[in-house]
């Protein structure tokens, strides 16, 4: 039941960009840069700061509301 209920936060805290629940972060984009997949998705070095492309798992406003 435990994993069960990992694994559905992690979809839905993905799904929904919920800040501090989403598993895309600066180490996933380092890890598809590694493997050399998903090149829109390699995190970019802007001096001092990493940016990160957004995921297109997310849903925008308007599928946030009719999901919920």
């Amino acid at each position: 039941m435990h994993v069960e209920k990992n694994v559905c936060d992690s979809v839905i805290g993905t799904l929904l960009n919920i800040q501090g629940k989403t598993k895309d972060g600066l180490n996933t984009h380092q890890d598809l840069a590694e493997m050399g997949i998903r090149a829109q998705l390699h995190p970019r070095s802007n001096g001092k700061k990493n940016i990160l492309a957004s995921s297109l798992s997310y849903f925008v406003q308007k599928g946030k509301d009719e999901f919920l």
